[in-house]
Formats: C-alpha cells, sequence, structure tokens
C-alpha cells in the first residue's frame, strides 16, 4: 500500500468517524435514563461538542476527491513513466 491508497483510507475513516460518533450521541441520548441515572429527559449534545465531530466530517468530504484526485495523477504519470522506459 503506498501513501496513496493510504490517504484515501484515511480520508474515508475521517468521514465515518464523526458520523459513527454522531449516530451514537444521538442513540444514547434518547435511550430512556429513569430512576438513579436521570429524569428520563434526553441530554442532547451541545454545539461545542457538535462542532469538532461537523469540522472533521467537513474537511474530509473535501479531502476525498483530492486524495482521489491526486492517486489517479500518480497513476498516469507511474504509466507515463512505464511506456517512456519501454521505448
Amino acid at each position: 500500500m503506498n501513501r496513496h491508497v493510504f490517504y484515501i483510507l484515511v480520508s474515508i475513516g475521517c468521514f465515518i468517524f464523526p458520523l459513527a460518533i454522531l449516530i451514537y450521541g444521538y442513540w444514547d441520548a434518547y435511550q430512556p435514563k429513569v430512576g438513579p441515572v436521570g429524569d428520563g429527559e434526553p441530554n442532547l449534545p451541545t454545539f461545542a461538542q457538535i462542532l469538532p465531530l461537523a469540522a472533521m466530517l467537513l474537511l474530509s468530504l473535501v479531502n476525498i476527491p483530492i486524495a482521489i484526485i491526486r492517486y489517479k495523477a500518480y497513476n498516469n504519470s507511474k504509466a507515463q513513466d512505464g511506456e517512456s522506459k519501454d521505448r
């Protein structure tokens, strides 16, 4: 695995991670918490808790196409180098 494939995989991971955390957070917020644990009201995340996840999500959405473009450019340059060496 070269660095371009690693770059794409990390970008996809940075996209999936905040989604998983947000889904888990909302699922956990709506689980009934009664008795000594809570009063039954959902404990939704605040803006300050969502901001880093949203920023990571937006940056990964911008980064994934850039990673794919760089990977294609790398493959094209590798293919052209292979053709020039054959001649």
